[in-house]
């Protein structure tokens, strides 16, 4: 059988296409690889997944992929923020073909009313659609699918909805050593050679998020070609972090900001609410966006009070400071 590929990017397809692929997650490839081989001989739809991470980035869109083109099946994509309704259920589940695998991105948006009908197609395999008569209830089957949440709040899931979920596949930040690698295949992918030093320098500063990896090698990849380069070297690395406002630690203007807002309000603790209020953005985006890779390099703490700078945080914003005025 030709195995299926399903296109996950507008241009350049750089996602991997099976586990054999998939760089890092080790513990996560072989739960897949166990689940895929056994639903492949049962000859049964893959068990509902939960995907969940503490950021985004990490590749549970990919790993979406990967397991469709594993199972030999269709990938339909969409978010929680396009299923409100039960109408909007609906008109996705009914479209799907027999065994395909359903991704729903932000699964913690989805509608509540969508969610109570979402519990009983996949409690009953039925879609139950009320009419104004006394006949009651038209129960309509749903052909088997695998529905395939993706989550960086899984707290946000309803238990009910929680234990639906036969497999839960939860992603780790990657290693300097694992994103030199998947920097390395990135690069491959680009029409500019990267120098070996290039490579390592971007895995450093991408936080242990391929996805990051991946815009600090876009950015690179522009400044060698204006320049109308073959290769690029550290001079075009150094030169596009600069352009993009990234530091040796890989934090951008706006995750300093943040440090900054912190540094000009000590000895005072800062809500998520001020903060939000300083820097122009949603409270969202600081919770949620901005301080997890801040609170994981130790750089600011949270406790009852609010958010505080460490004396690391300090140390790093003199070192930049340095560095600009050097």
């Amino acid at each position: 059988m030709q195995r299926s590929r399903n296109i996950l990017t507008s241009s350049t397809n750089l996602r991997p296409q099976s586990l054999d692929e998939l760089i890092g997650q080790e513990n996560l490839k072989q739960k897949a690889r166990i689940a895929v081989g056994a639903a492949l001989q049962r000859g049964e739809p893959l068990p509902h997944c939960l995907l969940t991470s503490s950021g985004g980035g990490l590749g549970k869109t990919t790993l979406a992929g990967v397991l469709a083109n594993e199972m030999f099946r269709p990938l339909v994509s969409t978010t929680g923020q396009c299923l409100l309704t039960p109408v909007d259920l609906r008109n996705t589940l009914i479209s799907l073909k027999p065994g395909s695998l359903l991704l729903v991105d932000e699964f913690h948006a989805l509608g509540r009313a969508a969610a109570e009908e979402l519990l009983l197609v996949l409690e009953d395999g039925v879609l139950n659609i009320n009419l104004e008569s006394r006949q009651g209830p038209i129960r309509i089957p749903v052909p088997p699918f695998t529905l395939i949440a993706a989550t960086t709040r899984p707290s946000a899931i309803a238990a009910p909805m929680f234990q639906r979920f036969g497999l839960h596949f939860h992603f780790d930040f990657y290693s300097v050593g694992e994103l030199c690698e998947i920097a390395g295949a990135f690069a491959r992918e680009m029409p500019v050679e990267f120098a070996a030093a290039v490579n390592t320098a971007l895995a450093g500063r991408s936080l242990g998020i391929p996805r990051r990896c991946l815009r600090l090698i876009e950015r690179v990849r522009d400044v060698a070609q204006a320049k109308g380069l073959k290769k690029a070297t550290l001079d075009e690395m150094s030169l596009a972090m600069r352009i993009e406002g990234i530091d040796h630690l890989g934090l951008r203007r706006d995750e300093r900001e943040l440090l900054q807002t912190l540094a000009d309000a000590e000895p005072r603790a800062v809500s998520a609410r001020s903060l939000a209020l300083a820097l122009g953005v949603e409270i969202a985006t600081v919770i949620e966006v901005l301080e997890p890779p801040l609170v994981r390099l130790g750089l600011l703490t949270i406790g009852r009070g609010g958010r505080r700078l460490t004396a690391k945080g300090m140390e790093h914003l003199r070192t930049v400071k340095r560095q600009e005025s050097a």
